[in-house]
């Protein structure tokens, strides 16, 4: 099977842009069209696509499986296999919430199903992903759009099928409604073979992170017991000056969260408000006009005593934890990535929002680690 050639960032901003101006479901209109920079990079090996964004999830967060039930489902999986949002492009059948009568999450039709597939069609082909994976019957049937198959779910669930020069997988969707039909444990060993799969195409890369919820929580918990009470806000961009130091510091990085570039700066994936609620029992939460704010009841860190605490979290925390949203929002732009992203949008002219962050870009950027005394608006 020949390698894929991914597309160029301009190619795929061109197909984003005609789907923005997509007029052609008309119950649908009202829907943001989910896609782009956040589905993940266009050169990822495995793409996973989906039914259609979720009310609550990517309908309203823009980014493909993230925010609802089944995006939590979805990212555990992954999470407990291995992968990385790092490692895959996330999309969906259709591009557009379909809702009901009642404004409810509802199935695509067909005749919608065909109406995107032009859509659907043109991102497969842009990106260079070896393993397709669909999420439940209605993506299944979407890609037989693009090349025909006989396959049906029930039969082909968790096997490996040749297809349109890649390999197809088919398996359930993660959302509540199919764990009936196929528990999570069941799901969790689909998604193993979509990782060992992955693996045996991919050459085995040097493992840089640690990658678990908890960790993602204890360094969460410890930014908050360090800087006391801080906005939703301002935990983000704490947590990825983190990872920023911490990388400078010694070419890797804490964890593989997804941060991706937003308005207003970093976001981290991972920080998801109803994981933290519920991975930190004493988190406080409370709105102070449009601010969310968080700190915890027990005003301690219960970082975990088997793994250290990275110098980078404590270092962030004390040199910017009192600092105003405003004032971490400049200091975060002032960061090797997040220049390199304003350069290529000012120079190159390229649509970068939600676009993932790239930490190799601090080696190259001339910037010095905070070893040598120096910060990030030193």
């Amino acid at each position: 099977m020949k390698p894929v050639v991914p597309a160029t960032t301009a190619e795929f901003d061109c197909l984003v842009r005609k789907a923005k101006c997509c007029l052609i479901c008309q119950r649908m209109n009202g829907s943001q069209r989910v896609i782009g920079h956040a589905s993940g990079r266009l050169d990822a090996p495995i793409m996973f696509i989906g039914e259609a964004p979720g009310r609550l999830g990517a309908d309203a967060s823009a980014i493909p499986f993230h925010g609802d039930k089944a995006g939590d489902n979805f990212e555990s999986l992954l999470e407990q296999v291995g992968l990385s949002r790092y490692d895959c492009f996330i999309t969906n059948a259709i591009l557009c919430n379909p809702k009901d009568s009642k404004g409810n999450n509802s199935t695509p039709s067909r005749t919608e199903l065909s109406n995107c597939s032009f859509f659907l069609k043109h991102q497969v082909d842009l990106v260079g992903a070896q393993v397709v994976v669909t999420l439940g019957a209605q993506a299944l049937a979407a890609v037989n759009l693009i090349e025909p198959h006989d396959l049906q779910l029930t039969a082909s669930v968790r096997q490996k099928f040749s297809w349109y020069g890649r390999f197809l997988v088919p398996l359930y969707h993660p959302g509540q409604r199919a764990m009936l039909h196929r528990s999570f444990l069941n799901q969790l060993a689909d998604y193993r073979f979509v990782a060992e799969t992955y693996r045996k195409l991919v050459p085995a890369r040097r493992s840089s992170v640690r990658q678990t919820n908890a960790v993602v929580s204890q360094i969460a918990q410890q930014l908050l017991a360090t800087c006391g009470p801080v906005s939703y806000f301002a935990l983000h961009k704490l947590f990825y000056l983190s990872e920023y130091e911490h990388y400078r510091a010694t070419g890797r990085r804490m964890t593989n969260c997804y941060i991706i570039r937003q308005k207003d700066g970093p976001y981290v994936v991972e920080l998801n408000i109803r994981k933290l609620k519920k991975a930190l029992p004493d988190l406080r939460i409370w709105s102070e006009g449009p601010k969310l704010m968080l700190c915890l009841r027990a005003g301690r860190s219960l970082f975990d005593d088997r793994i250290p605490v990275p110098n980078a979290i404590n270092h962030v925390g004390v040199k910017y934890g009192a600092r105003s949203d405003d004032e971490l929002k400049r200091v975060v732009y002032l960061t090797g990535p997040m220049r390199q992203i304003l350069r290529r949008e000012k120079y190159g002219r390229e649509n970068l929002f939600n676009v993932p962050i790239d930490f190799t870009a601090i080696r190259t950027d001339g910037t010095v680690s905070m070893n040598s005394g120096q910060t990030a608006d030193s």
